[in-house]
């Protein structure tokens, strides 16, 4: 309930806002918008109410079967003549009947249902977190792209403030023709790649307007940061604490129950007794215009002993053993799901402690790019460096900054798969392993 009324007041919101340009949309604000308009998702939804209208109503297979019928019939002789004392020949008649048979298995029948809709829900909210792990990646994605992009229109303005200031002394007779022009080919050597990051970026913006079912011709922009603190996380613990907290492992869990249910039943509905009561009145007249008329009715009780489930190579005996290897097979699919998740676990941890080291690596990378691009600018500047060396150490600055922004995108998005493997958030994780 609280995050319906969350989704609701973050579309009116969004609604207000969306008459000023551009709609500066935070994380939670996508994600809001993503669970209100998937498509898929409102399909599961429907789903899951089928489900629960199912497990609502489980009672109905104790009501009995009732039935009514009525007709009305006319008789008369097709060759003789009809008798002179005949009476009218219309007759009417009419039945109500009920039919109720208990077993066993109707009420296992009826739990069934209910593991079915819980099985249903786990479906659902498994489909709900991977939407809310695949938007905030994908959110994650465009705030380290906006970066790159704006790295890049620095390197660019770098390369057009060193042209402006090569053309200045060239003008006073400081720098010569050819420096202008090296420096200018540099310029507009890195043009090129400005242009296509932009348009990458963009191109990107509308994929994301896309899947949050925004018009195309709203602009939007993101708001966000790629910093989170580096965790120390132990692979053992997380598998000791979450893995029987995955949504998948909840799933096998819920089909072994169904599985063992369906065999409750199978063998209740084939070997126990069934008591079957039923009722019927009746009433006919022989005589439309003759008030007397008569009626009947009955009551029954009877026991049903099935006995084919006894005989071997019946095909109840058949459906059973066919349940019980149902029921195998889904305790054996349980465990295979639980060492993959393991497996799932480990490996997400082992990549985030090379995404962590990488960041340390590319950190150090960028502050000695950094460092030596000034004294580079600063040597040229001096005349003691040509501009090509300039080039070559702004480039490996740019370099550095890039393989650092990819760095931090990375360890985000393995913390996110990770989130979504342990089905647990961010928030759990840093408060217990910062």
């Amino acid at each position: 309930m609280k995050r319906t009324v969350s989704i609701f007041l973050i579309l009116a919101g969004i609604t207000f806002l969306a008459a000023e340009s551009p709609l500066v949309l935070t994380e939670e604000m996508a994600v809001a918008m993503a669970l209100g308009q998937n498509l898929s998702l409102q399909a599961s939804r429907l789903d899951l109410e089928n489900s629960e209208d199912l497990d609502n109503n489980s009672w109905n297979v104790l009501l009995p079967d009732f039935s009514a019928s009525g007709g009305i019939t006319r008789s008369e002789a097709l060759i003789s003549d009809p008798l002179p004392n005949a009476r009218d020949s219309w007759s009417v008649n009419g039945s109500v009947s009920a039919k109720l048979t208990l077993n066993y298995g109707a009420v296992l029948s009826m739990n069934t249902y209910s593991l079915r809709y819980d099985a249903q829900s786990v479906l659902f909210e498994m489909e709900q977190d991977r939407l809310i792990t695949n938007v905030r990646k994908q959110f994650s994605y465009l705030l380290a792209n906006k970066e790159n992009l704006i790295l890049e229109k620095k390197n660019l303005e770098l390369a057009e403030k060193r042209y402006e200031q090569t053309l200045a002394n060239y003008e006073n007779g400081l720098a010569s023709e050819l420096s202008v022009m090296e420096a200018k080919t540099s310029y507009e050597s890195l043009r090129p790649a400005y242009t296509n990051t932009r348009t990458s970026y963009e191109t990107q913006v509308m994929s994301f307007k896309n899947l949050l079912g925004f018009d195309m011709a709203l602009e939007i922009d993101v708001e966000g940061t790629l910093d989170i603190p580096l965790l120390d996380l132990d692979a053992d613990d997380l598998v000791q604490s979450y893995l029987a907290n995955r949504r998948d492992v909840q799933t096998g869990v819920t089909s072994l129950e169904l599985e063992e249910n369906l065999l409750a039943a199978v063998k209740a509905g084939k070997l126990t007794p069934s008591l079957i009561l039923s009722s019927d009145w009746s009433s006919s007249a022989g005589d439309l215009t003759d008030p007397d008329w008569a009626d009947s009715a009955t009551l029954s009780l009877l026991m049903s002993f099935p006995l084919n489930g006894y005989i071997g190579g019946s095909s109840e005996k058949v459906d059973i053993r066919h349940a019980e290897r149902s029921v195998e097979q889904a305790r054996l699919s349980l465990e295979e799901t639980m060492e993959r998740a393991e497996q799932e676990i480990r490996t997400l941890v082992m990549q985030l402690e090379g995404y962590k080291e990488n960041m340390e690596i590319t950190g150090l990378s960028v502050d000695l790019a950094q460092k030596t691009y000034e004294m580079t600018e600063f040597a040229y500047q001096q005349g003691t460096r040509e501009i090509l060396d300039v080039e070559a150490a702004q480039n490996k600055l740019l370099a550095a900054n890039q393989d650092l922004l990819q760095s931090r995108y990375n360890y985000l998005s393995g913390l996110l798969d990770l989130d979504y493997a342990l089905n647990t958030t961010l928030e759990e994780m840093n408060g217990e392993y910062k």
